[in-house]
């Protein structure tokens, strides 16, 4: 046991996992194609990777980090969303000068006009220390990569980014790379003081591809083909679906020394079903509206744009009650929970979901919310 190789999949939150397949659009959105642009000096200085819950996005953020580190002139900072920021970054800049010995190097430029408060406590830093720290690393060709993960609105996040905006006003050598669920970044991107964002580039995450998952299923993994074909589709190329079912897999072959065929898969996959529905799509719905959840459950039992409305106790003329319908719609695929899928209509993105769904509407299940 103890020269058991460790389970190569990884369906915890928050940290990179052994196997990571793309899950952006295209290669100039590869972690290795951000950092050559920030290298590049890109006029984009803020960057929101957005996605669904599970779908990659903190592991993204971090391999972009691990390209960061590689360049040259090029420091990098982490901010808590729940501290206070400005003083945060402060704190940091200040740090960067200390570590990196960048004092000695003060006499080769020119500092007139350029207060120094390397002294000072970091609930002291004010937004112009900042912007004089900033002024001089842009003097010494230095860029700094602000790394911010799970960003939303908070009470500090104004004052941060109006800091950012005018760093970005007087061309000062930051990036920021964040990133957050979608609802939170578009309420970020919406406050109508930091119209500096809207600017902003987005990285979208995407579902992965099944072909590949299925390689990689067939690499670590030894059920025949046909199984290994199953698996890829029941995950639908949800990232965290992918990693899910295969650690339960490894672990049911290597561990419980169980044979891989149609039984174990089966098995596993009535527990890999139970786990998806608690770790994921219950916090997802959750964190839903009580209209938001009526849209969804009305869609998943193919409900008309008045049914719906009813639902949501809206008794309104046909149009109204459509454009009422529709702003939950919007509110869907901003969210990544649903797609288009012509004439009209829509499809759940996630593997499963609509199966979510009716079992919250199940007298005899354990997450009955009846709305119906």
């Amino acid at each position: 046991m103890n020269n058991l190789q460790r389970n190569p999949f990884d369906p915890s939150f928050g940290t990179p996992p052994n196997i990571m397949l793309p899950n952006y659009q295209s290669g100039f959105e590869s972690p290795k194609a951000v950092a050559q642009a920030i290298d590049y000096g890109d006029p984009n200085r803020v960057i929101f990777i957005t996605g669904l819950r599970g779908s990659g996005k903190t592991a993204l953020l971090t391999k972009i980090e691990q390209e960061i580190k590689k360049l040259n002139n090029t420091y990098i900072l982490e901010i808590d969303n729940n501290q206070h920021m400005v003083q945060s970054f402060g704190q940091g800049l200040k740090n960067i000068f200390k570590v990196y010995s960048l004092l000695d190097r003060l006499s080769s430029i020119s500092i007139m006009g350029f207060g120094l408060s390397l002294a000072k406590n970091s609930e002291d830093y004010t937004t112009q220390d900042i912007e004089n720290f900033m002024a001089i690393l842009t003097k010494l060709d230095k860029k700094v990569v602000i790394f911010i993960d799970e960003f939303n609105h908070k009470e500090n996040t104004r004052e941060f980014i109006q800091l950012l905006q005018n760093l970005k006003r007087h061309n000062l050598n930051f990036y920021l790379v964040a990133d957050g669920l979608p609802q939170m970044i578009y309420e970020i991107e919406h406050d109508q003081t930091l119209t500096f964002l809207k600017r902003a580039r987005h990285i979208q995450t995407t579902l992965l591809n099944v072909n590949l998952i299925e390689e990689e299923y067939q690499r670590y993994l030894s059920f025949p083909p046909i199984l290994n074909h199953q698996m890829a589709q029941l995950t639908g190329g949800y990232s965290f679906g992918f990693q899910l079912l295969g650690y339960k897999l490894w672990n049911a072959l290597n561990l419980s020394q169980q044979l891989p065929n149609q039984q174990t898969f089966e098995v596993i996959r009535q527990l890999y079903i139970q786990d998806l529905f608690t770790q994921s799509y219950d916090i997802i719905f959750d964190n839903l509206s009580e209209n938001d959840r009526k849209y969804l459950i009305g869609t998943a039992n193919n409900m008309t744009t008045t049914q719906i409305a009813l639902l949501m106790n809206y008794d309104r003329t046909a149009k109204q009650q459509q454009n009422y319908v529709n702003q939950y719609r919007r509110r869907m695929i901003q969210q990544d929970l649903i797609a288009p899928a012509g004439n009209g209509q829509v499809r759940f993105k996630l593997p499963l979901f609509k199966e979510y769904l009716d079992d919250t509407q199940d007298i005899n299940s354990v997450r009955y919310d009846p709305l119906l």
